[in-house]
């Protein structure tokens, strides 16, 4: 038989009767059970079982199988409003734990967990009206258990992932957000209340535990990886953290002392000063930052320094000058050391004057040098002669400054003995003077002399004698034993400056004074001649007067301050001037004074 044979209207009459019967066999359970629920909940509410009593009423409210008492109901669920919103809130709380927990997401559980302590608040009040229906409602809906359960597995997991370190930085338990490092877990762990922990104590000795060995095992792997700043930064981020989430860490600055002193420690050791003073630096730095006045760190950072130029000092004074100022460069970022740096580099220009000549570095570059310090305003002058024959002159100012000239070749210079500064010369001539001498030959030397001036190294004079002095009266030099072109010896020449350039003027002439008494003077005129005078005075016009066997003469020339008895020399050039005498106004020769000296005795 097929479906549309069996579906004849007979049978669809049949069909919706039973259907019928089903739907009023339905509505005739659901009427008994509202007037049960109803008459059950009246029964429990006068029973003061509220709770029950809430459940029954609400219950019956559901059922809507017929309108039986509705005025009545609905009174008493208003009435008993606030079990419905416990029963409702922890059901609710309950779901959503179990969702929080499923997914790991911490954040939603604390609110979660913050939810149920409004909760409390507003039920779970001693003495309240609702604190016995709250404590029921929330022990059967076993909340508490969940949620105590599902801090434990948090925190299990917090710890876990806080000890297993930086690799394992990530999904902290935050749901979508997947890049938390392991500082993360500190946080939720510190979020995680104390009552999980078993009390404030226990959770203050665990979690301190926990984060020092973290904490301190971070900052020992860069410090022993040689990430001496990324080791410093670290630590003042981890106190900047801790400080954003109310919590003190005082291991991390005991930990930074720890290593920072160590690493110190073996720079000094190693004299790694370089590495020392940047270290120090760093060190300085973080201390600024972190608010730290006094440590031991920065006390073997100071004596650390001391130590450092106390070494500076020794090499200087044994005259490793090279290590000295590498020592003091190298700890210039965290001592000032540019005094220490100039006064070593002083010391070995003045050690080692060549230096200062261009390329005087390299060894065999000038063939003679000489130098002087503290002259012509410069702290240390210096000239040589260099490969290619030529003057070099070179000079250190006060500050540090050092400027050269390049003369030109020097004649003969294969044949130079010598070099030196002529303090005489250079003292007449206001400016550096430098002599070449040429090795000796039938007692005769070459001497070549070069005036040092700003714009350029010239000329001053080239002879040959045995020797040379200048006259500072008249600015001549004389030249002993002379070489000339007629070859005679044993001649003092002069000469005499021409446009800057000494040239040949004169031969010397030796004079001799002739004795003779102050009656014989018009006898020598304009002759080198001495004389004995009893009495040399100063008269009442300032002139210088002596009487010499009862002749009164007028001292002009060398005169100089001498009275009482004494020697003349010089000469009488025919000239008189009056002067008053004890036998009144005379008129007395004029003498002109080469030299004067005392006759008087000075008794013991």
């Amino acid at each position: 038989m097929t479906i549309k044979q069996a579906l004849t209207l007979r049978n669809i009459m049949i069909i919706l009767c039973i259907f019928m019967l089903v739907l009023l066999g339905q509505k005739a359970l659901g009427i008994r059970d509202k007037i049960q629920d109803i008459q059950e909940a009246g029964r429990l509410y006068a029973a003061g079982e509220l709770i029950a009593a809430e459940n029954r009423y609400r219950l019956a409210a559901a059922n809507t199988a017929i309108s039986y008492k509705e005025e009545e109901v609905a009174a008493r669920l208003a009435e008993l409003a606030p079990i419905t919103d416990i029963r409702s809130s922890l059901s609710r709380l309950s779901l959503t734990l179990e969702d929080q927990l499923t997914v790991k997401d911490f954040t939603g559980y604390m609110e979660s967990y913050a939810a149920l302590l409004s909760l409390k608040g507003k039920y779970m009040i001693a003495g309240g009206p609702y604190e016995v229906y709250y404590r029921q409602l929330s022990a059967e809906s076993g909340l508490s258990d969940k949620m105590t359960a599902g801090f434990r597995q948090f925190k299990e997991q917090f710890l876990a992932g806080l000890a297993a370190g930086p690799q394992t930085g990530t999904s902290a338990g935050t749901g979508s957000d997947n890049s938390d490092n392991t500082d993360s877990f500190k946080w939720r762990l510190l979020q995680i209340p104390d009552g999980y922990y078993g009390g404030e104590a226990a959770k203050e000795e665990l979690l301190a535990a926990e984060f020092k060995a973290h904490d301190t095992a971070r900052l020992q792997a860069l410090a022993a990886a040689g990430s001496f700043g990324p080791m410093l930064d670290s630590a003042l981020s981890m106190e900047e953290a801790y400080r954003s989430h109310s919590y003190t860490a005082p291991w991390i600055r005991k930990q930074v002392q720890e290593s920072a002193a160590l690493i110190l420690d073996k720079d000094l050791d190693g004299d790694y000063t370089t590495a020392f003073a940047g270290h120090a630096l760093s060190y300085r730095s973080y201390a600024a930052s972190a608010g730290i006045t006094s440590s031991k760190v920065l006390k073997l950072i100071d004596s650390g320094i001391t130590r450092l130029l106390r070494a500076g000092a020794r090499q200087v004074r044994s005259g490793q000058y090279a290590e000295a100022i590498r020592l003091y460069t190298g700890l210039a970022p965290v001592q000032d050391t540019s005094g220490a740096i100039a006064a070593a580099t002083l010391a070995w220009n003045t050690a080692e004057p060549v230096r200062l000549l261009p390329g005087g570095e390299v060894p065999g570059s000038y063939t003679l040098t000489a130098s002087v310090t503290g002259r012509y305003g410069a702290q240390i002058a210096v000239a040589g002669v260099d490969s290619g024959s030529r003057l070099v002159y070179a000079e250190m100012s006060g500050d540090g400054t050092v400027s050269t000239r390049t003369g030109d070749v020097i004649p003969d210079a294969a044949a130079l003995s010598s070099l030196a500064f002529d303090e005489a010369l250079s003292a007449y001539s206001e400016v550096p003077v430098v002599v070449a001498t040429g090795n000796p030959a039938n007692e005769r030397s070459t001497f070549t002399a070069y005036t040092i001036r700003p714009e350029g190294i010239a000329l001053l004079f080239s002879f040959t004698g045995s020797g040379y002095q200048l006259m500072a009266e008249d600015g001549s030099i004389r030249v002993m034993n002379t070489d000339l072109a007629d070859s005679a010896a044993d001649r003092t020449a002069i000469f005499r400056q021409v446009n800057g350039v000494y040239e040949f003027s004169e031969i010397y002439q030796e004079f001799t004074y002739t004795p003779i008494d102050a009656s014989q003077l018009e006898l020598h005129s304009y002759e080198k001649v001495t004389l004995s005078c009893e009495e040399i005075y100063i008269d009442s016009a300032g002139r210088t007067v002596a009487r010499s066997n009862g002749r009164y003469l007028v001292l002009q020339g060398e005169v100089g301050q001498l009275t009482g008895p004494a020697m003349i020399s010089g000469q009488f050039e025919n000239s008189y001037s009056n002067v008053e005498t004890e036998i009144g106004e005379q008129s007395v020769p004029v003498f002109m004074v080469d030299s004067l000296g005392s006759l008087s005795l000075t008794l013991p």
